[in-house]
């Protein structure tokens, strides 16, 4: 959907930042505001446009919860969220500390941080939005394999402006005003020559 179609709106429904005023959610069948919410939000990995990081070391950024996970865990977390390289330039590593928001690296770096802190939680559920707009090029590519490794085997929702972002997905919801319009696969979507299909053709 375009820009205020309210597909954030949607995402932040699921950990419930916001109740819904009529009908309901459900993860797993089970009406989500009947839920322990800590159970709910242990069960999801949000990952933001604007990534944010704590004024902690990467380490308690990544561990979260007041946790502190070992080199040992996170070596293969930070390894599927293509941090590597980025942890190893950096003066103490892991316990290197973040100024506030994660200013001191680029918003590139703070998503891929982002990720490898989802990937930390082992989530049922990633919601996405936007997680790839305004990335540097530099690391463009970092964070679309590492968005890749966090979605692998689960289920993902990603709010997407960009088609080419959306198309891959098993179904396609389109909003407007806040309304779901159309539903269907990109194929489904393209040959029913609608709100989609016109979208498509001029973002093309």
């Amino acid at each position: 959907g375009a820009t205020g179609a309210g597909k954030t709106s949607l995402i932040h429904l699921i950990p419930r930042f916001y109740d819904p005023q009529r009908g309901s959610i459900r993860l797993h069948d089970r009406r989500i505001d009947r839920m322990d919410l800590d159970d709910l939000r242990g069960r999801l990995a949000l990952v933001m446009q604007e990534p944010f990081l704590f004024s902690a070391t990467i380490r308690e950024n990544l561990s979260g919860g007041g946790r502190q996970l070992s080199d040992r865990r996170l070596a293969p977390v930070i390894d599927a969220a293509r941090c590597r390289d980025l942890i190893e330039r950096l003066p103490r590593g892991l316990d290197t500390r973040m100024a506030e928001g994660g200013s001191s690296v680029s918003r590139g770096e703070r998503q891929l941080l982002s990720i490898a802190r989802a990937l930390a939680r082992d989530p049922e559920l990633i919601l996405l939005d936007e997680a790839t707009s305004y990335i540097d090029s530099e690391t463009e590519h970092n964070v679309q394999q590492a968005l890749k490794n966090l979605m692998s085997g689960r289920s993902s929702i990603l709010v997407a402006h960009r088609l080419s972002t959306a198309r891959t997905a098993d179904r396609i919801l389109v909003l407007s005003s806040g309304e779901i319009l159309e539903s269907g696969t990109h194929a489904e979507l393209m040959a029913r020559n609608g709100f989609y299909a016109r979208m498509t053709r001029l973002q093309n």
